[in-house]
This record gives C-alpha cells, structure tokens and sequence, in this order.
C-alpha cells in the first residue's frame, strides 16, 4: 500500500506546481493584454469574436502556453519546501527570473511591433492582420507559444 507519507509529499508537490502555474498563467493574461496594447492597429479581440476558427486559434495557443507553463511549474516550482516561512517556502529568486523574462518578452515584441508596424523594413503593414479573423487568431497563437516558450526556459534556468 501507499504510506502516508508518499500521499503528504505528492499532495504537497501538486499543491507548489498548482501555485506555480497560477501564477504563470496570470502572466500569460497579462501578457496577451499587453500585446492588445502594443498593436494598437491590431483589433485581436474585437475582431475573433464570432468567427471559430480564430477563436479556435486563440484558444489552442493558450492551450500550448497553459501546458508549457504546467510543465515548466511541475520540474521547477516557485514554491520550494514544507516550512510555512514565506522566504524558504517560496523562491523569491525563480519568480523575479520569470518576472524579467516577461518584461523581456514586451520589450522584445514592442521591438518587433515597433520594427514591423513603424520602420516598415520587411514592407509589411500590420493593418493587413486586420482583414481577416483567422489572421488575427493565428497571430496570437504565435504570440502565445512565444511567451510559454519564454516563460518555459525561464521556470528551467539553473539558478545555481
């Protein structure tokens, strides 16, 4: 049979992955809503609504950030050990990591939107996006798998 004191430690070990993952998922949020502010000329959620494949879209790319965060929260959860101090039982070190990586990540997209929208080198026009749902739905799922791809290795940087 199973002992107590395998159930203690697995119940424990879901409840620091569960926190984890919140809290990457709040910042999963955060980050599709700053990407809504920083394309402007892009109407993401006025526009998916309504049509189902862009919606569909939209929802498989949370999908992909939900499991890649899941994933990076169960190998390396900000919640550390079973003592109820907050300094040893939350690792202040891991989340500033993923914090930074997320305010990286908005610099760098503001960099591109900035690089494709302003400069026009590549001579796209990001208001093309805006003809068409799908286009829009497919542009967040790309963002979605680059912020879970962000957020991911930051949750598995040596922190040595």
């Amino acid at each position: 049979m199973i002992g107590s004191a395998l159930i203690y430690a697995l119940v424990l070990w879901f409840i620091r992955a569960l926190l984890s993952s919140v809290i990457c998922l709040l910042i999963g949020y955060l980050g599709i809503k700053s990407v809504s502010f920083i394309t402007s000329k892009v109407n993401e959620f006025e526009s998916i609504k309504g049509n189902a494949i862009a919606t569909s879209l939209f929802l498989g790319g949370f999908f992909v950030y939900a499991g890649l965060v899941i994933y990076g929260s169960m190998v390396n959860p900000f919640v550390l050990s079973q003592r109820v101090q907050f300094f040893s039982f939350f690792n202040i070190t891991r989340l500033l990591v993923v914090l930074m990586s997320f305010i990286v990540s908005f610099l760098f997209g503001g960099l591109l939107y900035f690089i494709f929208a302003q400069l026009n080198i590549f001579n796209v026009d990001l208001d093309d996006i805006n003809k068409d749902p799908v286009a829009i739905g497919a542009f967040l799922l790309c963002y979605q798998i680059f912020l879970g791809l962000i957020v991911f290795a930051s949750l598995n940087v040596p922190l040595g």
